[in-house]
Parts: structure tokens; sequence; C-alpha cells
């Protein structure tokens, strides 16, 4: 996962039992794809932790900056969602979204995992481990919200360690997560716009 922009979007979700089949057909063939005809939106990449009816989704778009959420463009696609979205929102669970303006950006090894990171405030450090990549994008205040989404707390932000190892990604969670429902996700698909 290789960033370009100035900013990202991050989203977590999970699904209703029973409505996997049709979340994978309408977010990997329909939403994603969609969202990068909007100008500004640079990439994407949807990734998974766990299997079936428990699996949780994290998907990781790229942005030209922040604005590109404010465009008409991207809000016409929000406020005037396709007939697949329509149906499949109300599917969506422990749906979070934030968005980021990048301070620390390294060169990726576009590994096969992410460990997406919230944390309550910026670290003083983190030490990249061997053969994986550390970027660090600050909560942006002023980004647009969106109907799904609980408010944001600014302050904070996403730590993104990108890597080829499982394992050591997980131990990395367990000791920086300020989260107990962190994770490690498998990359499940890439896009470019």
């Amino acid at each position: 996962m290789k960033l370009q922009g100035s900013a990202f979007l991050a989203l977590w979700n999970g699904v209703a039992p029973g409505r996997l089949d049709a979340y994978e057909a309408w977010h990997g063939i329909e939403h994603v794809p969609e969202r990068l005809t909007v100008p500004g939106i640079l990439a994407a990449w949807r990734y998974q932790a766990g299997e079936g009816d428990g699996a949780r989704f994290f998907t990781l778009y790229d942005l030209a900056g922040v604005g590109v959420l404010d465009s008409a463009e991207y809000r016409r696609l929000v406020d005037t969602p396709s007939p697949m979205s329509r149906l499949m929102r109300p599917h969506l669970t422990h749906f979070s979204r934030i968005v980021c303006r990048l301070d620390r950006r390294e060169p990726s090894p576009a590994g096969a995992f992410l460990a997406p990171i919230v944390l309550r405030n910026q670290p003083a450090a983190v030490a990249s481990p061997e053969g994986c990549a550390v970027q660090w994008g600050r909560v942006a205040a002023d980004a647009p919200g969106h109907p799904l989404a609980p408010p944001v707390p600014s302050g904070g932000g996403v730590l993104l360690v990108d890597g080829a190892d499982e394992a050591m990604l997980q131990r990395l969670v367990a000791g920086l997560a300020d989260e107990e429902d962190a994770a490690v996700f498998r990359l499940i698909g890439s896009f470019r716009a």
C-alpha cells in the first residue's frame, strides 16, 4: 500500500449475518470503483480480518487532500446512493470512519497485511519493524462527516503499519492499540483511479 496523496480516509465495518456474499459483490465491484471516479480519490485498498459472518473489513482510500470529501462529485455519491448502496447500508455493522491528514510517510514494502491502529494521541516515535512501513495520519477535524459514521474526536489519528509478516504485526497491535478490537487485516483488493 503506497499512499500518494496528502490525506486518507479509513473505514472499518462488519456485515450483518447472511449478507457477506451480497456485500462482497457490492463493495468490490460497485462501491469502491464508483468512489474512484471522484477526482482526487487516487487509490483504494480493501482488507479483511476473520472469515464468514464474523469477518471485519477495512477500506483505505488515498486522497489528494481532505477537500476531496467536500467536492460536489463525492457529496453526490454520498447523498444519492445507488440502489445497491441503499440496499446494503442497513446491513453494515460497527461502521467507523476517520479522515486523516498524512503526517508521516515511509516507502511501503507492499505487504499483504495492514494494521490500522487508532491512537488517541500522536505517537512520539514509532520505529518501523523490519520489513514494514509505518505511516501516520492525524485526524482532520474539519473533514466532512458521513451519515452512517459517529463523530470522531480530534487529537489522535491512525497509524498504518503495512507488512508481510502477520505475526509481527499482531505483536505490534497488541503493544500499541488503544482499542481492544484493533486487528491485522489481510489485503483482498487494490484499486487505482
